[in-house]
């Protein structure tokens, strides 16, 4: 490797990672300041707060990651044009695409490690850290039981509430099941001591199974040790994932309940296939970011430095406010999950590129009329 190559390298990489580690150490404070309490309260031992801060980690830097490029790439090159060493390289003919190629390498790079931590570890950090929580205030089965829980399937009309519901067991206890027909009207109750998931389908013993007329009025209380519905075949995996929240769902997870959605509605799996390609976004967007870091740091003057920095900072804002917007979009089911992910990134990448194509004497106005 040439002397100027591992010179470009170390040039970025000090200020990438001083900027990691900043930003990850700002978030770790706030969140140890948020919840100080709770482990002096709880008498929390060491281990367990590192273990709940080692949980939090890869999703903070899937967070900390991407506008840490962005800065690390404006502060390299505005070092490099205070001491003129930009002018310097390129007045010695060394091309503006070996000088950014280099940054390019560690972008790339870093965007493949993000994929591997948000595929793996990171994709559902925030619930490990969650479940940590509670576990310290006491709710030990917080992460195979739930309590009080209501699930709706709209294809079938059918509610449940569950007293409780055990992951572990494949158990429910204290199970109530209404049957509506397409009106909205009781036509059969099920109340039952416990369920199990069985052969793909919902046994339930102890059961009284209250029918209705077309009208909605009481006909007849029948009682059954043991009663097997086969049509009854949504898991319960599957329920408790509908009332967990997207983000606490790892990748997998995700493309379970995407790929097989049965009866649920568009609707209801929007939030859920938007926080899937999410997964994959985040990590990217420090690609895209690095992008506009370097045509903003480029473009810096050195006797104006700060109004381009300023303006990196304002594009930032204005990537993650739009990034967000469409994510409810997304979210509301009114953009499909790819699209409503896909456009921003695509957008500020197209603005990038079109901010760096001029360094390199390409003007985008004379391509697209031509």
């Amino acid at each position: 490797m040439k002397i100027l190559t591992r010179y470009l390298f170390s040039s970025f990489l000090k200020p990438l990672l001083f900027s990691i580690l900043g930003f990850l150490s700002l978030l770790v404070l706030a969140d140890l300041f948020g919840s100080l309490e709770d482990f002096i309260t709880n008498k929390t031992p060491t281990a367990i707060v590192i273990s709940y801060y080692t949980a939090f980690l890869p999703a903070a830097l899937i967070i900390v990651a991407p506008p840490a490029t962005l800065f690390a790439a404006l502060y390299c090159l505005m070092q490099f044009q205070r001491h003129s060493e930009l002018i310097a390289m390129q007045s010695c003919s060394v091309p503006l695409s070996r000088i950014f190629l280099p940054f390019l390498i560690v972008g790339i790079g870093l965007t493949a490690a993000l994929l591997a931590v948000q595929l793996g570890p990171g994709g559902n950090s925030q619930a490990k850290r969650d479940q940590i929580m509670e576990q310290i205030k006491g709710n030990r089965s917080v992460a195979t039981s739930f309590r009080g829980m209501i699930f709706r399937e709209e294809a079938h009309h059918r509610t449940w509430y569950f007293q409780e519901i055990n992951l572990a067991a494949k158990e429910a206890y204290n199970l109530e099941v209404i049957v509506q027909n397409a009106l909205g009207v009781d036509q059969k109750k099920y109340f039952a001591r416990r369920g199990r998931w069985q052969d793909d389908h919902w046994v339930l013993t102890e059961v009284n199974r209250i029918d209705y007329d077309a009208t909605g009025n009481f006909r007849s209380s029948t009682w059954f040790p043991e009663l097997s519905r086969p049509s009854w075949n949504t898991p319960p995996h599957r329920m408790v994932a509908l009332q967990t929240k997207p983000r606490d769902l790892d990748a997998r997870e995700l493309w379970k309940l995407i790929e097989k959605p049965g009866h649920l509605s568009t609707k209801t799996l929007a939030p859920y296939k938007i926080q899937f390609y999410n997964l994959f976004a985040e990590p990217c967007s420090a690609f895209v970011l690095l992008l506009l870091g370097l045509s903003e740091g480029a473009r810096l003057n050195r006797r104006h430095p700060t109004a381009g920095v300023f303006h990196a900072i304002f594009i930032l804002i204005a990537f993650f406010l739009i990034y967000r917007f469409f994510l409810i979009l997304g979210q509301g089911s009114r953009l499909p999950a790819p699209l409503a992910v896909s456009i921003p990134l695509a957008g500020f990448l197209f603005f990038g590129l079109s901010r760096l194509a001029p360094l390199f004497g390409i003007e985008p106005r004379r391509l697209l009329t031509g």
